[in-house]
């Protein structure tokens, strides 16, 4: 099968260097790879894209009239909370779910669909599959379904329930997840994790849902020492929503300044909490030891995670991790929340409830004070990422397109 050259039509939201999160660094490592792997690629973004894409073709499916996505990447795709909780049973019909999109987003979404439905007949001859990138792809995927035929895998990089984990979150969102994860032919899970929650809430058949595990780009390990200037640095990095528990790294921030004083806690990104942690951390009289970055990216970014002596990612649902990999890459120790789909490969990370502060601040110290006891979980860390490659993950998702072209079960 490795040698059968394999043909995707793949919609995408975000592309590196525009991208607002993983998603895009996903779908980068995921396509190097799978173009490494004799498959030929049609990626649609909803901007113009500035740089070259040399290992697939790169189509822009920009607004023709309103000219709103031609010079940048609409990167505000999760809304804010609604007032009555997301419900659905195992006999929603898809009719309740046609509502009229009212946002402006979701305006974006459906000129989207209808851009790629046409770029997609242009093309209907060259591929075989369509693979599409979570909710804001999969009103194009359905079209495409509809009107030409062709087999749609809908890949599940995080869900409405992830997001909003008190289930207040959108209905537009989460009906637009529950159609596509209906009507895909096939379904792909970033984690088991995941899985269970696609086959929970949304009622997705589990035999359609296939498992694949992110991966991560190799690195070469900046020389940089840990520890440097005698300040151990604790770090979090991702969106400030109450998906990512940041409100937890503060309570832990504040019990481990008991024990070791000289930390330095490093809040990395932004999001719809950031001034309530701001106001939080001043409370607690935290500001000379929590730094608050904003969003980072690039150089920043991985002269952040090069500098941390711990990584610790306290999500109350988390469907992957994909950050945990890579603070794992440069040496670090990571401390991962049991709701995460990372810890499925990285066993040998250090794993707690999200909610268990005492037990993540007893971690930290031991990980500061015990040089032993951190080449432990360092060593187990790189035997798990010898496991975490990009190439295993296409092979996986090669699999899944296999299997659809083929008709395969």
């Amino acid at each position: 099968m490795d040698g059968i050259q394999q043909r995707v039509f793949m919609i995408g939201w975000e592309y590196p260097p525009h991208n607002s999160g993983g998603l895009g660094i996903a779908c980068q490592g995921m396509t190097e790879a799978l173009s490494q792997q004799n498959t030929q690629i049609y990626f649609t973004l909803p901007y113009l894209h500035p740089q070259a894409v040399t290992h697939m073709k790169v189509i822009h499916c920009q607004s023709d009239d309103s000219g709103q996505f031609r010079a940048a990447p609409p990167f505000s795709t999760y809304s804010s909370v609604n007032s009555a909780p997301i419900k659905f049973s195992s006999s929603t019909s898809p009719i309740e779910l046609s509502s009229l999109a009212q946002s402006e987003m979701e305006h974006q979404v459906n000129e989207y669909a209808e851009k790629v439905l046409s770029e997609s007949k242009k093309l209907s001859d060259d591929y075989s599959v369509v693979h599409a990138h979570d909710w804001m792809s999969f009103p194009a995927a359905m079209k495409i379904q509809a009107n030409l035929g062709k087999p749609f895998i809908a890949h599940v990089h995080s869900t409405e329930f992830d997001r909003i984990p008190s289930g207040h979150g959108s209905h537009y969102i989460a009906h637009t997840e529950y159609m596509g994860l209906q009507q895909a032919n096939k379904v792909i899970a970033v984690s088991h994790f995941t899985k269970k929650m696609l086959i929970d809430k949304y009622f997705v058949d589990p035999s359609k849902i296939v498992v694949v595990h992110n991966g991560v780009s190799p690195i070469t390990p900046s020389l940089s020492s840990h520890f440097a200037a005698n300040r151990p640095v604790i770090v979090f990095m991702g969106r400030l929503t109450a998906q990512k528990g940041a409100e937890y790294f503060i309570e832990l921030a504040n019990s481990v300044l008991q024990k070791i004083p000289e930390a330095l806690f490093v809040v990395a990104g932004s999001g719809d909490q950031y001034h309530y942690l701001l106001l939080r951390n001043a409370d607690q009289h935290l500001s000379a030891s929590v730094l608050f970055t904003g969003f980072i990216r690039d150089r920043q970014r991985e002269v952040l995670l090069d500098r941390a002596d711990v990584f610790v990612m306290p999500s109350l649902s988390e469907p992957f991790g994909l950050v945990a990999l890579e603070a794992a890459q440069r040496h670090t120790p990571v401390i991962v929340s049991t709701n995460s789909g990372v810890r499925e490969i990285m066993s040998n990370s250090i794993q707690v409830d999200f909610w268990d502060i005492n037990k993540m601040r007893d971690e930290i110290v031991k990980l500061i004070t015990n040089q032993d006891y951190r080449q432990q979980v360092m060593r187990g860390q790189n035997e798990n990422l010898k496991e975490a490659t990009w190439e295993r993950s296409a092979q996986g998702i090669r699999n899944v397109y296999h299997d659809l072209i083929t008709g395969a079960q």
